[in-house]
């Protein structure tokens, strides 16, 4: 029988192995653990790491090596510290080495060579591994530091060029400012010229208004009485006095024209114009400008011919401005034109889109877009057969103060190829643009350039095909069979007299010498019609029309300002005050009677003897 107390003893000593054999195996498994993640951790690092025995063996690499180092990781194992590093080459390194093996880190940059040649910077740190408090071996941590490098290298570079930029920058900032004062400087001395620019333009503006007042009224005395002798004398009169007195008449009509086209360009560029639109029949107009221009188609045998009245339809314009376009154009053309020469005029419509580019670009290089009507226009052609316009002059021709042409073949008393003062087709060219159109002009050349005998030339006008109701007409029943009373009120003696002898025929007529006696005279003459001087000695036209229209006894008589100043302004200040048309002098009689027989038919007086006289031979000049 065995004793109990024994076979306890035995078996506790074999619990405790087993415990101790299961503790060992925990420890080893946790062992195997730890070296699966470090192992994780070595190889996961992007830079090369190398772990050196005591006696500098190499005993661990990681894959990083073959990047960071051109060497595989199996190739670097059991190899030692110089046989990567040539110690001779890279002495630092041994120096690194020894420190770490005193429980020291030790870090380097070094330029180190692959073994197939490529060279790198490396950043290497040498550090212990500890075991305890003991020094077990050397642990390597190799960074590329290349691409940093040459980054920090560019953002060198980069730097100088922004310091070099900002000097270049302070450089032209204080230029700037030098340019700055040399500006104020500039502006000063440019405001003192604009103002004396504006009193310039102050000191035309005043010698527009003495040279119109000067120039105009003597001009309307010579000419009228011109007229009026060769109408009234043509009997009495030898041939060759009839002869002088018709180079009198052209000599005083060129000067008057002249006048007239220096002062309306001044004042167009100066001031503006605006223009009293209605329903306008060029055709008619056309037609009159024919009868005014009929002795100069006769005397050179030139015949004109236009298009039927079919093929112009009524526009909204101004009816003076349309008309002088037409006299100019039509003076130019007889003017370029041999005897026996050729004159049309014709019409065609045509739309935005359709306008002739080719021919518009040498007079609108910038194009037609700005134009304000897109709609149809009517294009009207002034074509001749005369000496033609040069390559040179065509695209000139409209510019101001611009004659075509050579200048010995200037002469005032030349009838054919005489030169103007350059004038003429630059009104034509303002108003058209006024109107919303354009105007071009086409030539083959001159004889010279185009080997023809009668080249010819066409100038082309287009204007808006805008169309509006008819104005208003009067209403029937309200003709007056009287004789019109007429009252004049000028302080121009000459001026006075000239009028009596053209209107006392047609009219009952009353002239007053001032302002002060006109108003006197227009409430107990009571006028159907006063024709009221401008600027007077005792009272000014403004003052005495403002008087009329706030007088019950004169408000409703219609004032037509009579005057030599042809200011915008004044223009606009008149019809401000009550006036209801603008007569400029210098004028023709028959330019005046039609201009009262218009102003007293909207008051319901028919004048059949004065158009029969308006439409006989007034003797009118080119």
């Amino acid at each position: 029988m065995s004793d109990p107390t024994h076979s306890q003893l035995n078996t506790e000593p074999c619990r405790a192995e087993q415990e101790e054999c299961s503790r060992l195996r925990e420890r080893i498994l946790e062992q195997e653990r730890t070296e699966t993640r470090f192992q994780s951790l070595f190889e996961a690092v992007s830079e090369a790491i190398v772990s050196f025995s005591i006696a500098g063996e190499i005993l661990r690499a990681n894959k990083s090596c073959r990047t960071i180092l051109g060497t595989p990781p199996e190739q670097l194992l059991t190899q030692k510290l110089e046989n990567i590093f040539p110690l001779t080459t890279i002495p630092q390194i041994e120096t690194a080495f020894a420190h770490a093996l005193e429980g020291h880190t030790h870090e380097i940059e070094t330029r180190y060579l692959w073994p197939s040649g490529k060279e790198v910077l490396l950043a290497l740190l040498f550090a212990p591994i500890l075991e305890g408090e003991a020094v077990a071996g050397v642990l390597l941590m190799a960074r590329d530091l290349t691409g940093v490098r040459l980054r920090d290298l560019e953002r060198s570079r980069l730097y100088e060029k922004l310091q070099e930029s900002h000097r270049d920058l302070e450089e032209k900032a204080l230029a700037l400012e030098e340019s700055q004062a040399q500006l104020k400087v500039a502006m000063a001395e440019q405001e003192k010229v604009n103002a004396e620019l504006r009193e310039i333009d102050r000191i035309k503006s005043d010698f527009i208004g003495i040279a119109s007042h000067e120039l105009r009224t003597p001009l309307t005395f010579l000419l009228g009485s011109l007229e009026y002798l060769y109408e009234s004398l043509p009997e009495r009169l030898s041939s060759d006095e009839s002869t002088l007195l018709d180079y009198s008449m052209q000599g005083a009509k060129r000067l008057s024209d002249i006048v007239e086209d220096m002062l309306d360009i001044v004042r167009i560029e100066a001031e503006g114009f605006s223009l009293r639109r209605h329903k306008v029949g060029f055709y008619q107009l056309l037609h009159e400008v024919h009868l005014e221009l009929s002795w100069a188609l006769k005397e050179r045998n030139i015949q004109l011919v236009f298009a039927p009245e079919a093929d112009w339809p009524p526009l909204l314009a101004d009816t003076a401005m349309v008309r002088r376009v037409f006299t100019d154009l039509l003076e130019n053309a007889i003017k370029y034109t041999a005897d026996g020469g050729r004159i049309e005029v014709c019409t065609q419509q045509v739309s935005f889109q359709n306008l002739p580019e080719v021919q518009l670009k040498p007079f609108y290089p910038d194009g037609v877009d700005a134009l304000s009507w897109q709609g149809d226009f009517l294009q009207v052609m002034v074509r001749d057969n005369g000496i033609g316009i040069s390559d040179v002059d065509l695209p000139r021709i409209f510019n101001r103060f611009y004659a075509a042409g050579k200048l010995e073949e200037h002469s005032s008393g030349n009838k054919f190829r005489g030169r103007g003062v350059g004038l003429g087709l630059a009104l034509v060219k303002r108003i058209v643009h006024g109107h919303g159109g354009l105007v071009w002009a086409e030539s083959p050349g001159t004889v010279a350039e185009s080997g023809l005998e009668c080249p010819g030339s066409c100038i082309n006008l287009i204007f808006p095909l805008d169309l509006q109701p008819a104005p208003f007409e009067a209403e029937e029943g309200t003709v007056r069979s009287r004789r019109p009373r007429i009252l004049l009120i000028d302080d121009e003696p000459a001026i006075r007299r000239f009028v009596q002898v053209l209107l006392t025929e047609h009219f009952d007529l009353e002239v007053a010498s001032g302002g002060i006696q006109g108003l006197e005279l227009a409430l107990t003459f009571k006028p159907d019609l006063i024709l009221l001087d401008l600027y007077m000695q005792d009272m000014d036209g403004f003052e005495v029309c403002k008087k009329l229209k706030t007088q019950s006894g004169t408000r409703d008589i219609p004032v037509a300002m009579f005057t030599a100043v042809a200011r915008q302004h004044e223009r606009e200040k008149g019809l401000s005050v009550g006036a209801v048309d603008y007569i400029t002098k210098p004028f023709f009689p028959k330019e005046l009677l039609r201009r009262i027989r218009s102003l007293l038919s909207e008051q319901g007086f028919k004048l059949e003897d004065l158009e029969e006289k308006e439409t006989s031979s007034f003797f009118q000049l080119t």
